[in-house]
């Protein structure tokens, strides 16, 4: 059943929602336009992003740092950490229209499955902030919640686990 379960909710999971017509960038003159609706709903769009653990330290893309599901993999060698990428990266991972007034948010859930060690979420830099729990015990999702508070700073927020 959870299988079946799986499979539904990555059916209804696509990764762009609308696609912008060719040649068109969506830039900060245009927010409030169509392109930067198109922008906005693709950045909140849900992904998912698979990372092999090694050793005791995971460095995130700021593509996989903003997808909505991150599913560790086998690799690491005791507890480990996940280390995010420079702020800057994250907020130009999210495009160029999305607010930046604290108002923009995107759930972001990192999945520890089957590595067998227990993972802590890290800032890249001082201008990402991590609030609440930041581990995530073997076969456990925890759950995000990803602000961007200003042009300059961003919050990952706790928002729970659940067991697998």
């Amino acid at each position: 059943m959870r299988k079946f379960l799986s499979r539904i909710a990555r059916f209804f999971s696509l990764p762009v929602w609308l696609q912008l017509p060719r040649g068109l960038v969506a830039d900060t003159q245009g927010m409030w336009g169509l392109m930067a609706l198109i922008s906005n709903v693709n950045a909140g769009a849900p992904t998912q992003a698979n990372v092999t653990t090694a050793g005791t330290d995971s460095a995130l893309t700021a593509a996989e740092a903003v997808a909505g599901t991150l599913i560790l993999a086998t690799g690491a060698s005791g507890a480990f950490t996940i280390t995010l990428p420079s702020t800057a990266a994250i907020i130009a991972a999210l495009g160029p229209t999305i607010p930046t007034d604290g108002t923009f948010s995107k759930i972001v859930r990192i999945k520890n499955d089957s590595v067998g060690q227990t993972g802590t979420l890290t800032a890249g830099d001082a201008s990402t902030t991590i609030t609440g729990t930041a581990t995530i015990a073997t076969a456990t999702t925890r759950t995000f919640l990803l602000t961007v508070d200003t042009s300059t700073t961003v919050t990952f927020e706790n928002l729970g686990s659940a067991s697998l």
